[in-house]
């Protein structure tokens, strides 16, 4: 029970802190939300082997497996995220019903509870800012939150909010959406109808701390298995409490290990799955529990859907793993070699065959690739300590540039760790404490280095995408492995008592260098960090999403053929969570040919209605498309009605039309 108290408190803080207003609603909706997350967590880690009553593998393990139920139902059936999140509810309940005297839940020790409650403290200090994003932009005018918050809140009302529901994509109504990595919106989603709220407050206030929770329970839960309770809080401060590479050494602020958690809380769900699975790796490496190893292969495999770059990053060094944790004595070192070798050039083949351009353009393109993620990541990131150094050893020749780049990215992304890491697996080899499941550190690090080789790209063309957004498994790995292998190898009986009270007396100072931590430093980023949005923009969203039928469509003006990553029309979305007619014109258009004829039509049509100069004939295109409200931004109303005297609503610059 504390757990979940624990957890609802938590919520009902960072609801506060995004405006809400409903308060009872909100306490009871929470409070039963955790207390089936919980209380299905519990049930799925009793079914692998795990019977510690640890909240925090049941938390990690009940929201994950929510979220995938939630967005499996929602791709299956025609229902919100909400409903769907009721039908889960309701088996979880009879089932803890069934089995509370079949089944004894065991009440988790106090270092577990003291661990967990932890866990939540330090989510509500990285969370708290951005969860009243919502709210400064309803007062002043700016998202004080990365840019991509109205993506994320555009796909969270799509799952959960009925007025999208039926309509397909939510930035391309009435066609499908996109199938990708978006699992991990699903818990979020579930809370949008029953605390009727657009998607952008619950991205903030919801989506990022749920994700950033589970990804601090699974450090903890992995460090417990790494190094016994001990190891668990040094786990959980290496990714939550230590400053990261960008504050030091080079200074690069892309491979900020913080800025991402907050910015792209996809991660935090993806990093916890990983931390889940290979503590059940190592819980199976010790027991043979086939329990423990499905439920491993089962997170492992989820990734993908939390997290596609972590997957094609995670997946095979598990592999990797459990074949060496699945060989014996003296073979294990002869065959591990091998075994590694033939996995990773099985992978990186893989990758060849399922991309046929790869297969033609050889290494040479892929050097090519390297090349461009190279000079992304170095000469485009400034300010930084090492200004123009990866400039000039470019200048000396193409061989030197390669390996010395790929030597700096390693150390922009794992700092202190390039030397830490490899000194604690010394330390623990000469006291003789090293175990299987501490070979994943090093595959890891290898197959990414590989994999900026291999790597192929995306079909949003950024090569860099699949080599930089998985980082943060490459640092989480490297710092908790370093960690817990000095705990590990220390045997101090007052350890974990000592490693609280720092982990304690660090609150204070991270909660006041929390919000300069995960803040962008490099110079690109800044304007994405607070994005000023249209005069009005917000009332005039309130507007909307008050008075708009279930299943209207809307469309807005202002959209373009050329790259945004988001528009008018973006930002709607997550502010009403209904439906939109087009945005973002161009990154719809490369996703495939009928996605890309449909929006060429589209964007013609508005571009039409945008050229009127009478209000009647406006209308009457406008009556010729499903939309039933029209969204204008800009000192001056449309050429037909420059004045906005025809407007439903009108705020700053903002004027909304109701489609007659």
């Amino acid at each position: 029970m504390t757990g979940k108290l624990v957890v609802a408190a938590l919520l009902v803080f960072l609801q506060w802190r995004s405006g809400i207003e409903a308060w009872p609603l909100t306490v009871a909706v929470v409070a039963v939300f955790a207390y089936v997350t919980l209380t299905g967590g519990r049930l799925l880690a009793t079914a692998a082997g795990v019977r510690d009553g640890d909240p925090a593998s049941a938390w990690v393990l009940g929201l994950l497996a929510l979220c995938l139920g939630i967005y499996g139902l929602t791709l299956l059936l025609p229902v919100t995220a909400g409903a769907a999140f009721a039908a889960i509810s309701a088996v979880v309940i009879a089932l803890r019903f069934v089995l509370r005297r079949r089944q004894h839940f065991p009440e988790p020790d106090g270092r577990a509870l003291i661990g967990f409650a932890l866990a939540a403290a330090l989510t509500a200090l990285w969370c708290s800012e951005p969860a009243g994003a919502y709210a400064a932009a309803r007062s002043h005018g700016v998202l004080p939150a990365w840019q991509d918050y109205f993506i994320h809140g555009g796909l969270i009302s799509q799952l959960g909010d009925a007025r999208a529901l039926g309509r397909g994509s939510i930035f391309l109504a009435d066609f499908p959406p996109s199938f990708y990595h978006f699992a991990s919106y699903a818990g979020a989603a579930a809370l949008a109808g029953p605390l009727d709220r657009p998607g952008l407050p619950l991205a903030t206030s919801a989506w990022l701390p749920l994700g950033f929770l589970a990804m601090a329970a699974g450090a903890l839960a992995l460090g417990q298995r790494l190094a016994g309770p001990a190891g668990g809080l040094a786990a959980l401060a290496a990714v939550a409490i230590l400053p990261d590479a960008s504050n030091y050494g080079l200074r690069n602020g892309l491979f900020s290990f913080q800025w991402m958690l907050v910015s792209h809380p996809g991660a935090d769900y993806a990093l916890a799955a990983a931390f889940a699975s290979l503590a059940l790796l190592d819980r199976w490496n010790a027991e043979r529990s086939r329990a423990a190893l499905a439920a491993s292969l089962m997170l492992a495999a989820s990734v993908f859907l939390f997290r596609a770059q972590f997957f094609l990053l995670f997946f095979v060094p598990w592999l990797a793993t459990a074949a060496f944790c699945s060989l014996r004595g003296g073979s294990r070192m002869a065959l591990a070699g091998l075994s590694l070798t033939a996995l990773l050039v099985a992978a990186a083949a893989a990758l060849y065959l399922l991309i046929p351009e790869l297969e033609a353009a050889g290494w040479r393109v892929r050097l090519g690739s390297l090349e461009v993620f190279l000079d992304v990541m170095h000469n485009s990131q400034e300010p930084t300590a090492y200004t123009g150094l990866y400039r000039e050893l470019a200048d000396q020749g193409r061989a030197i540039a390669l390996w010395t780049g790929v030597g700096l990215t390693l150390v922009a992304a794992l700092g202190a760790f390039v030397i830490l890491l490899p000194a604690a697996l010394v330390l623990g080899q000469r006291f003789a404490a090293l175990r299987p499941i501490d070979a994943f550190v090093a595959y890891v690090v290898l197959w990414w280095l590989l994999l900026m080789v291999v790597a192929p790209e995306p079909w949003i063309g950024e090569g860099t995408n699949l080599l930089f957004q998985p980082f943060p498994l490459v640092y989480a790995a490297a710092a908790i492995w370093t960690v817990c292998l000095l705990v590990r190898c220390l045997v101090v009986r007052a350890l974990w008592a000592a490693i609280l009270g720092a982990a304690l007396v660090a609150l204070v100072p991270l909660a006041i260098a929390a919000e300069r931590l995960a803040h962008p430093k490099f110079a690109w980023g800044q304007e994405g960090a607070a994005q000023r949005l249209e005069p009005g923009l917000v009332p005039a969203a309130a507007f909307l999403r008050a008075n708009a039928a279930r299943g209207d469509i809307f469309a807005s003006s202002g959209l373009r053929a050329d790259f945004q990553l988001f528009d008018l029309s973006t930002q709607l979305c997550s502010l009403t969570g209904m439906p939109a007619y087009l945005s973002r014109a161009y990154l719809e258009m490369i996703k495939g040919e009928p996605r890309k004829a449909l929006v060429g039509a589209r964007l013609a049509a508005l571009q039409e209605v945008e050229r009127q100069t009478g209000y009647d004939e406006a209308m009457r295109l406008l009556r010729g498309t499903p939309v039933r409200w029209y969204v204008s931004a800009g000192e001056r109303g449309p050429l037909w009605d420059p004045g906005r005297a025809r407007a439903a609503f009108k705020s700053g610059t903002v004027a909304v039309y109701r489609i007659p």
